[in-house]
């Protein structure tokens, strides 16, 4: 992603709530000059990755803790616009089985969508942060994180992330697998560092096999190592090998980590401390490393940046769709023009506004309608909405992928009713008027020829449809009228009446 770039006088303030498995953070945030400044942060302790019953279920005392931690925060970011805010799920949201409610309590508390996004989204936006408050490098740097739940790995240049991958390991889920919440021992010890290279062998070579100048460590356990190791005297700046094996030596001198000294730790990282120090003893391992230096950009910087992007024409996502478009060899021709009359659509229209995040929902699936044909003709929109929904798009969280998903499965015959149902009553509201507009568009461009949309005009009005066209229209284009009598029972059978109005 390029740097943003943003005009002087502008200053525009933006918030990035990161929910994670170890800790919630809140950053409010301006951007001037492409410099963050800082106007409030927030971190609390939930440790979500550790509320988890014998069925992968957040146990109802777990989400009680994180959303009273949610109602305190909310009052800090529920004056700003949906624009300028973005809430993230992480690694434990990912993993719950039953996050749906949770994530609607959320919702509710906070004023905004919570987004869960994938771990290779997640490592995207990591890098961006750390990339902004790093100096210009022309070669690559690789980035790691360790949260609760995950660990990050990112090989980058500038700004731009060119491998990305979030591997099942944090310090959160080491700690409670391997160490017994803070129980030292040199076999349990040993079993986390195994199981940690474990997870890393499989995706070591495509880092290995590139070159790259420094190893950064970010956010939370990677900082409260160097500060202990600094406290300490075992390293003078980030984390050495020599200083991290002097740590390990110490922690093992106990049984218990709670009977270990060490200053500068937190108390509320005691317990998850050593499993994240053995993850970072199986990185040093892996990767060969004798030094990692410390960032001060994480995730939420890293969501300020995107959002402000998003705001000011820097959008990852119209890549994102562009490059699947591209790979799966969709008629560039016919996508632009469904898209043309999509637009002209809701520009004639009546009764109609669409919010922003739905325009482009609507844009994209028109350009997205035909990536199913690679796979096969039969069904085709199934096999193009199975593709976006599973496929790692950079920009895009999980429920974004699933709104688009949805538009390009809905796009003709028979409305897909158990899914638009599998919807929350939020993305049921918003996607319904455009999945009737696609399918409208696509249905006046079947012939693949560009249709005389301009005086064709759309009204919307309590969840009913009605299409005005022109006297005579009709007659003059019989097969396109024989498409909007066989519409008019699909949609009837979505509950979504149309009426075809000559005027």
């Amino acid at each position: 992603m390029a740097e943003i770039k943003l005009q002087n006088n502008q200053q525009e303030t933006y918030a990035a709530l990161d929910l994670g498995s170890n800790s919630f953070h809140l950053l409010v945030a301006t951007i001037a000059e492409d410099q963050l400044q800082i106007v409030d942060k927030h971190k609390e302790m939930v440790r979500l990755a550790a509320g988890f019953d014998g069925n992968n279920q957040l146990t109802t005392e777990k989400q009680s803790q994180a959303l009273a931690c949610l109602s305190r925060m909310g009052q800090r970011i529920s004056h700003l616009p949906t624009t300028h805010v973005r809430i993230l799920g992480t690694n434990a949201l990912r993993m719950a089985a039953n996050s749906r409610d949770f994530l609607r309590q959320a919702r509710e508390l906070l004023g905004h969508p919570v987004d869960v996004i994938s771990g290779r989204e997640e490592a995207r936006l990591l890098y961006l942060g750390v990339a902004h408050t790093l100096p210009t490098q022309p070669k690559s740097r690789l980035v790691m994180d360790i949260g609760g739940g995950s660990t990050e790995l990112i090989l980058g240049t500038n700004f731009n992330a060119e491998i990305t991958e979030s591997l099942h390991m944090g310090c959160v889920s080491m700690s409670i697998r391997y160490l017994d919440n803070g129980q030292l021992s040199a076999s349990g010890w040993e079993k986390s560092r195994t199981a940690a290279l474990l997870e890393i062998q499989p995706v070591l070579d495509s880092y290995t096999s590139r070159e790259w100048v420094e190893a950064i460590g970010a956010s939370g356990t990677f900082k409260a190592i160097a500060k202990v190791l600094r406290q300490h005297g075992w390293s003078e700046y980030g984390i050495s090998r020599d200083g991290l094996q002097q740590l390990k030596q110490h922690l093992l001198s106990e049984t218990d980590i709670e009977k270990v000294t060490l200053n500068g730790l937190e108390k509320e990282r005691r317990p998850v401390f050593a499993g994240g120090v053995a993850i970072v003893e199986a990185l040093f391992d892996a990767f060969n490393l004798n030094q990692v230096n410390i960032a001060e950009g994480a995730l939420r910087e890293g969501v300020v940046y995107d959002l402000a992007g998003r705001l000011h024409h820097n959008d990852i996502r119209e890549r994102s769709v562009s490059s699947l478009a591209e790979r799966f060899n969709v008629d560039a021709t016919q996508a632009k023009r469904v898209a043309s009359v999509v637009n002209s659509l809701v520009a004639n229209s009546e009764n109609l506004v669409l919010e922003h995040e739905t325009s482009e929902m609507l844009y994209w699936s028109a350009r997205l309608h035909e990536i199913g044909l690679t796979i096969s003709h039969s069904h085709f929109q199934k096999h193009g909405a199975y593709l976006i929904q599973h496929a790692d798009l950079p920009g895009f969280s999980k429920q974004e992928q699933n709104l688009l998903g949805f538009l390009v499965l809905a796009q003709r015959r028979k409305f897909p009713q158990l899914a638009f149902e599998d919807l929350n009553a939020a993305q049921r509201r918003s996607v319904l008027p455009p999945s009737m507009i696609l399918r409208l568009a696509l249905l006046l461009c079947r012939n693949r020829n560009d249709p005389d949309v301009d005086t064709l005009c759309l009204s919307w009005h309590e969840n009913a449809l009605t299409l005005r066209v022109p006297n005579g229209w009709l007659e003059s284009n019989p097969l396109c009228m024989a498409d909007l009598k066989l519409e008019q029972k699909f949609m009837a059978r979505a509950d979504v009446p149309l009426s075809i109005v000559e005027n």
